[in-house]
């Protein structure tokens, strides 16, 4: 049995649980930090192609239980949004249980009525905690001089969030005494800002524990074992990105029905109905055609039989794009899944290509030499929610990947620099593997 846990934007939520306190898993807006005392700055952010500062894309709350230092845990994904650049990065902070930021039992309690009220009634929580830029969400060394209520990294961010509508909330601010976080009165009463094209459209992520029963054939797609060559015994998956667990969808039980499908006398499979025929073997030789257009009607066939799961395995180990058939396998079980997150070794990692695939073995972990081992991935679907579509004339200016594959230290390492040197980052870097749809 593996499990794989499948994450869905969810467009109606309570905004404040999107911040540091909630651990939130999410898309957009800017980043709930974890390591409120080392926030990155902005200039660890930047893309190496073209040095422009990257936008924060998602991120997912997935602690360790097992292990202390890392009791809390966040993976972070920024982008550049220059399309040109096609530049991800990931990275990971972590924290004990034990911390000067949260409460002990904080994740357990945070949908409680009076979790708010803890960080309101015990400073000793917000002591430590740093500024973030009101435009971007890094570290923020200086504050507006009206109404000291806004922080920003730079001049630069100061005078973009002055046109997006600080101007018109300064003045209000400035009459306001204390802190004006969470405060909801405060927040009725001033102007909408206008949104910032530095942002990603923010939505909360939901998430589903399934059953995975749908595999590729042997020769296809490389598992998480296999690809990362870790001989790690930890197939669990974390308890924080089951916390929404529900049970196994009956949707991935394989049900093959082979009534519509025989073998000739060279054991090739033939469709009793002509749709899908252009990808049946010719006389126990090579796949016809590779168009796709044919392999359209394949799966049209599989969905006017109600065979949407099911691909007769002979004819499917002689296509040659195997990976992005079974891709469109999978995502078409739930067309509407921007996350799938397994640590089970026999996780079959989805790829858009049988090429273009990761190296082997993964790079080691850069803070600690470890091996690394595949935690997640991203999905093209994402792109969608934030209004981007690779069909449109006028996306040029859209970010678009085939899949986001992130690889992670398997033992979760501790973060060893701290904010007391300024040229030393508070996180570490993952791999981040990004591979594109073939043209």
């Amino acid at each position: 049995m593996v499990d794989v846990v499948l994450g869905f934007t969810e467009q109606d939520f309570d905004k404040s649980q999107l911040t540091s306190n909630y651990f939130p898993t999410k898309v957009g807006g800017k980043p709930a930090w974890l390591d409120l005392g080392n926030i990155p700055k902005k200039e660890e952010l930047v893309c190496e192609k073209c040095s422009k500062q990257m936008s924060f894309l998602i991120q997912i709350y997935a602690p360790f239980d097992e292990k202390e230092d890392c009791f809390h845990r966040m993976i972070h994904i920024f982008c550049c949004k220059d399309p040109r650049c096609g530049y991800y990065v990931a990275i990971r902070t972590q924290l004990p249980q034990v911390n000067e930021f949260y409460p002990i039992d904080a994740d357990e309690r945070k949908y409680d009525e009076d979790y708010k009220t803890i960080y309101k009634n015990q400073p000793e929580y917000n002591k430590n905690r740093q500024n973030t830029c009101e435009y971007c969400g890094c570290f923020a060394k200086s504050n507006c001089s009206g109404c000291k209520k806004v922080h920003y990294c730079s001049k630069e961010h100061q005078q973009l969030d002055w046109q997006l509508g600080h101007s018109e909330q300064c003045k209000i601010l400035k009459e306001i005494n204390g802190d004006i976080e969470d405060n909801e009165n405060v927040n009725k009463k001033l102007p909408r800002k206008r949104v910032s094209e530095f942002l990603y459209k923010e939505f909360d992520v939901i998430t589903e524990s399934q059953e995975l029963k749908d595999f590729p054939p042997p020769t296809t797609t490389a598992t998480a074992t296999t690809t990362t060559t870790t001989t790690s015994a930890d197939n669990t998956t974390p308890d924080s990105i089951d916390k929404l667990k529900i049970d196994s969808d009956d949707e991935y039980e394989d049900d093959n029905d082979e009534d519509d499908i025989d073998l000739d006398e060279n054991g090739n499979a033939i469709y009793k109905n002509e749709i899908g025929k252009e990808l049946i073997p010719a006389n126990g030789g090579e796949t016809i055609t590779n168009d796709p257009e044919a392999i359209s009607k394949l799966e049209d066939y599989a969905n006017e039989t109600g065979k949407k799961a099911e691909i007769n395995e002979e004819t499917f180990s002689k296509i040659k794009d195997k990976s992005l058939i079974y891709f469109k396998r999978i995502v078409a079980k739930d067309q509407s899944q921007i996350l799938r997150y397994s640590k089970d070794s026999n996780y079959p990692i989805l790829w858009v290509s049988d090429t273009d695939q990761p190296p082997s073995p993964i790079p080691s972990c850069s803070n600690c030499g470890s091996n690394r081992k595949f935690e997640f991935q991203i999905l093209p679907q994402l792109l969608y929610f934030l209004d981007m579509d690779s069909s449109l004339s006028n996306n040029s200016s859209d970010i678009d990947f085939g899949i986001l594959s992130i690889y992670t230290c398997e033992s979760s390492c501790q973060i060893k620099s701290t904010n007391t040197s300024s040229s030393s980052p508070s996180f570490v870097k993952e791999l981040i593997f990004k591979q594109d749809f073939k043209k």
